[in-house]
Formats: C-alpha cells, sequence, structure tokens
C-alpha cells in the first residue's frame, strides 16, 4: 500500500469515526446545570474537527505526486522510527492504561503516571525530570479542573479505601 492509498483509508476511517462520535454526543442529555452551549458541545466540536482533518487528509492523498519507480526509499528521520505504526500503537497502549487507572487511582495519581511513561516512551531518560513531571503535572491539573474551571475530578478507589 503506498502513501496516498494509506492517507485516503486513513482520512475515511477517521472521517467515519468522527460521524459516530458526532453521533453519540447527541445523545448526551443536557442537565437542568448545563449552559447554553449544553454538555454535547466540546464532543461535538472536538468530532468536527476530527471530521475536517480527515477530510482534508482524504483529499491531500488525490494532490500528492504519484510515486516513481525508480523513487529512493524515505530517509527517517533522526530519533525517528521505520515502523511509526508501533509507536502509535504504544501511545494508544499507554493511553489505554491510564484509562484503566483513573477509576483506581484517581486522575491526579494516574495523570502524573501517564505523564512520565509517554516522556519515557519519547525518549526522555533523565530520572529527576521524569519523577518531577510525574509529581507536579497531577496535581497542577487537578488544580486547574477542580478549582478554576469546577470540573470535578474522579478521585479514585483509594480515597474511598481511605475514608473519603
Amino acid at each position: 500500500m503506498n502513501a496516498q492509498q494509506t492517507d485516503r483509508l486513513t482520512g475515511a476511517l477517521g472521517f467515519l469515526v468522527a460521524s459516530v462520535y458526532v453521533y453519540q454526543a447527541g445523545l448526551i442529555e443536557d442537565s437542568l446545570l448545563a449552559d447554553a452551549v449544553g454538555v454535547a458541545g466540546v464532543p461535538t466540536a472536538i468530532a468536527y474537527l476530527m471530521a475536517a482533518a480527515s477530510a482534508g487528509l482524504f483529499f491531500k492523498s488525490f494532490f500528492k505526486n504519484a510515486p516513481t519507480e525508480k523513487s529512493e526509499p524515505e530517509e527517517i528521520e533522526p530519533g525517528g522510527s521505520e515502523h511509526p505504526h508501533w509507536k502509535a500503537f504504544g501511545l494508544l497502549a499507554l493511553l489505554a492504561i491510564f484509562v484503566a487507572m483513573v477509576p483506581v487511582l484517581g486522575f491526579v495519581i494516574a495523570i502524573g503516571l501517564t505523564v512520565a511513561a509517554v516522556a519515557y516512551f519519547g525518549g526522555a531518560r533523565g530520572i529527576k525530570t521524569l519523577l518531577w513531571c510525574a509529581v507536579l503535572t497531577g496535581p497542577a491539573l487537578w488544580l486547574s479542573f477542580d478549582y478554576a474551571l469546577e470540573i470535578h475530578l474522579p478521585t479514585g478507589m483509594w480515597a474511598h479505601w481511605m475514608g473519603k
């Protein structure tokens, strides 16, 4: 499969996922406390952005030059991977682990561990940097969401175990 076919397939699949996402966002019921945008506003906006990006990728594939048979193999960027799909799969696996950790550990701890894992996966190897990044990210995001935006984040099971 060449690059144009890959872009067309990715664009079409992304558009399909965005369509399902818009439909699912439309099923979210407004509460009595909902504002003018409603609870489905942000998910719908994200879905429309995803649909626009997918459509752009799909249509861009028609304007690429067709590869010639004598073309040289593409050079890999320094620090890049010969198989970028494996890197994307690794990031997706880290995201899945984060989603599984949130109900147990709570948002603050789960996001701290996830940020450290993603930084390590991306090439950061300094233990102090990873530790400080993990320790500061969770509380900073919690303060931003819980106090500034008044969006309460999951505390996890450990809070219940401690009697909170």
